[in-house]
């Protein structure tokens, strides 16, 4: 990717490593669940919610790691809303690229009583 930019730090998270614990595709396609972890040692959870996807693409780069339970994040670009450039999230075991129409991001124990959305218009 030429113009690969690593937007983890858009995320409000800190400088700490995250892990990915689960990716959920639901409504056909039309939504992307990436459920994380930030600072392995603490487990403090946050959810990267895609809606309106058009497009979903994934590659598995490490075949032998495949039964691992969490995935290293080792970065993202959020790419731009309303289906006009894919988000890409990178991590040890695999990319997946998400068109989007909307992203946000969920963060704390109870993702109902703490919740954070990122408009990525504002970030471009």
């Amino acid at each position: 990717m030429n113009d690969w930019k690593d937007d983890y730090s858009l995320l409000g998270l800190g400088g700490l490593t995250s892990l990915i614990t689960n990716v959920k595709v639901s409504l056909w396609g039309n939504e992307v669940l990436i459920e994380c972890v930030y600072s392995p040692e603490q487990r403090l959870p946050y959810l990267l919610e895609f809606k309106d996807c058009r497009d979903i693409r994934w590659t598995v780069h490490d075949e032998e790691e495949v039964s691992e339970l969490e995935a290293e994040f080792f970065g993202i670009s959020l790419g731009e809303p309303e289906h006009r450039k894919p988000a890409v999230i990178t991590t040890d075991i695999f990319e997946i690229s998400i068109l989007y129409g909307s992203f946000s991001i969920q963060k704390g124990e109870n993702f109902n009583s703490s919740t954070s959305d990122l408009e990525t218009a504002v970030l471009v």
